[in-house]
């Protein structure tokens, strides 16, 4: 009898312990699907579709630049600021991190990106863009650094209505590393 007991004890002892392992109530099941309709911006660059020639002279380029950290820190003029509009950047190819904003400090548009830390990469970029492509865009120049605040001057008669994204750009390999949407 003491051998049964000791059966249907353990019996007792494992069923709990053995549906706490299984059960459904434990799993985590992650999804991340987009809402029907809301795809998101389409982005258009070669970044997917390189042929393999020019997928490696992308990633030598890119391991040429890993170590060239530009960082920079402007200030902003001690004049009356108007906020316009801003965005957190998105990463596209490559990590990226900060804001970016547009001002107007008297008759002065500037665009700041704020916390800003990317990678370096081949002849880097930055456009205000009316959608995610190199078709039609304003190019504010060079990137001048890949970390801390930095000022990219804005020409009054660019429509920042109609150029609403900021586009840190690869020209030669035409890829988006990253963008903002200012709203």
């Amino acid at each position: 009898m003491k051998k049964r007991n000791i059966i249907i004890l353990l019996i007792i002892i494992a069923l709990p312990i053995l549906w706490y392992l299984v059960s459904p109530i434990w799993r985590v099941k992650e999804l991340n699907e987009p809402l029907p309709g809301a795809s998101g911006p389409v982005i258009d660059d070669n970044f997917g579709k390189m042929d393999s020639e020019t997928a490696e002279k992308f990633s030598q380029a890119m391991a040429e630049m890993g170590p060239k950290t530009k960082t920079m820190n402007d200030s902003m003029p001690d004049k009356t600021l108007t906020f316009i509009s801003s965005g957190s950047f998105q990463a596209r190819a490559h990590d990226v991190k900060g804001t970016a904003a547009l001002v107007k400090i008297g008759e002065q548009k500037i665009l700041r990106f704020e916390d800003f830390e990317t990678i370096n990469g081949p002849d880097l970029h930055i456009y205000l863009a009316s959608d995610l492509s190199d078709k039609d865009y304003v190019d504010l120049g060079a990137i001048r650094a890949t970390k801390g605040n930095v000022n990219y001057n804005v020409d009054e008669k660019i429509d920042t209505a109609k150029y609403k994204y900021v586009l840190v750009w690869c020209e030669p390999f035409r890829v988006l590393f990253s963008y903002a949407e200012l709203k």
